[in-house]
């Protein structure tokens, strides 16, 4: 055995120690998923044997707001690569976290004797609400997939959606407060007789449903992330089951279950989720549409023109003084005031999409008006500063296919295409200072668009003509 052989000898032994423990870790996390439902389900069963009292009003107001704030913090890193990716099934899955971790946080806070002197009936019944809520997104994001129309609607409206769930909370919370019918009078948190047990037999059957679809869509290829989003739905069942059967007995040892089960359904899926890749937890729940998926997009490149030559003029920090200060300006005028996406700094050019996500119909208008300022925002640089070299700016629109790159170390949404390309070689051809746009795009401009035809453009990989237009202005109002 040679040196370095008896060098990486002992590193391959750490690694393979490593390997032994995560594997002991995740079937033990596969053996509290698949057996955990099975006892929750037998402790109700067993109520009357266990249902004894104990109340401590501190306890159920640390522990359940801490886990209200855990279940909010799981909803935002569901919710950041549900954006990221457009990934509808996860933004309806981060929706379901938000309503039940917000409702069980309103929940906490409401506790009597800790911030409150008396009950309020609306906070007394707030967890089992939002688990209700929370089964509704559970329930659309087993089902998403079924109609391709759905999904890219549910993104589109992503914002909306989340605001409407905290401005739920937020009514629900100042009617509890001011204590206005139905919430005047401290009540009880459930009853086989009452409208609230009825909700939650409705959210056992969602989650029941969702859990079980989920099993369906993922059964060959099912791994640890999917089966602690089943197990924490069949737990959630095993919970609304809990609401309608014992929720009366608030403080009974049955009524703490049912709120365990909640606890134990978070702490399975937050475990898996941590277990999974940091840039991509949720990437295991993405639909096959967000994987790979034919997409009607604008692509806009830009180019310091003459950047060659000034490189070999200026010294190296010249060179990242100018590149620093293209891309400081660059980057947040595409990205926050028209919405696209910087997908990658290529020396002196970068490359930039709109409507990836499927969430800008007007996507050609938003690209050619980022341009547009792109060019003013660098010309007014270069003025400032001379010697600097101009900008050229290609964009244009069309199909292309999105689709995922590489796996868990790094992975890519790369747009392709002969949209992309073309996009590219406008850039190519367009005048320093100037923006040059395909057909596509000069077609979904608004009227009031000035534009010159450039006529029998040629560019290079291309063997047919290219329609061209110089984008001069767009109208005041687009």
């Amino acid at each position: 055995m040679t040196t370095a052989e008896l060098n990486l000898a002992p590193l391959d032994l750490a690694s393979s120690r490593g390997r032994r423990r995560r594997s002991a870790l995740t079937a033990a996390a596969w053996v509290v998923a698949g057996t955990l439902p099975l006892a929750g389900l037998g402790s109700l069963l067993l109520r009357e044997q266990l249902d004894l009292d104990w109340s401590n009003h501190r306890v159920h107001f640390t522990v359940f707001l801490a886990v209200g704030v855990a279940v909010f913090i799981l909803a935002y890193a569901a919710g950041g690569a549900a954006n990221r990716r457009g990934d509808a099934r996860v933004l309806l899955i981060s929706l379901a976290f938000l309503s039940t971790g917000g409702f069980l946080s309103l929940h906490a806070l409401g506790t009597a004797g800790v911030l409150f002197t008396h009950e309020h009936a609306g906070f007394k019944v707030a967890n089992p609400v939002g688990l209700v809520l929370a089964a509704v997104f559970a329930l659309a994001s087993a089902f998403v997939d079924l109609r391709p129309s759905f999904a890219p609607s549910v993104v589109r409206h992503r914002v909306g959606l989340r605001r409407a769930v905290l401005a739920a909370m937020a009514m629900w919370c100042l009617w509890t407060v001011a204590e206005l019918p139905p919430l005047a009078e401290p009540g009880s948190e459930g009853g086989s007789h009452s409208l609230l047990a009825a909700m939650a037999g409705v959210g056992a059957v969602f989650y029941g449903l969702a859990a079980a679809r989920y099993w369906y869509v993922y059964r060959g290829r099912i791994a640890l992330l999917q089966a602690s989003v089943i197990a924490c739905f069949v737990l959630l069942a095993e919970a609304m089951v809990g609401v309608t059967l014992t929720g009366e007995r608030a403080w009974h040892a049955s009524w703490w279950l049912w709120h365990g089960l909640i606890v134990t359904a978070y702490a399975v899926i937050s475990y898996a989720a941590h277990r999974q890749w940091r840039d991509e937890r949720f990437r295991g729940l993405y639909l096959p549409t967000t994987r790979e998926r034919l997409q009607p997009v604008s692509v806009l490149f830009s180019d310091l023109a003459g950047f060659t030559g000034f490189a070999e003029r200026a010294t190296p920090a010249e060179v990242a003084s100018l590149l620093s200060t293209y891309y400081a300006a660059a980057a947040p005028l595409i990205a926050r005031r028209f919405g696209g996406e910087v997908e990658k700094f290529m020396g002196d050019g970068l490359m930039a999409t709109f409507n990836t996500r499927g969430d800008e119909p007007d996507h050609a208008l938003r690209a050619a008006a980022a341009a547009l300022a792109l060019q003013r925002e660098l010309t007014a640089l270069a003025a400032a500063n001379p010697g600097w070299p101009g900008l050229r700016v290609g964009v244009n629109s069309g199909l292309a296919v999105v689709r995922e790159m590489g796996g868990d170390g790094f992975v890519a949404y790369e747009v392709v295409g002969d949209t992309v390309n073309t996009a590219s070689r406008l850039e190519g051809e367009a005048p320093v200072g100037g923006v040059l746009i395909g057909a596509e795009t000069r077609r979904a401009l608004p009227p009031g668009s000035v534009v010159e035809t450039v006529r029998e453009l040629r560019v290079r990989g291309k063997q047919k003509v290219v329609d061209a237009y110089l984008l001069r202005a767009l109208p005041a109002a687009a």
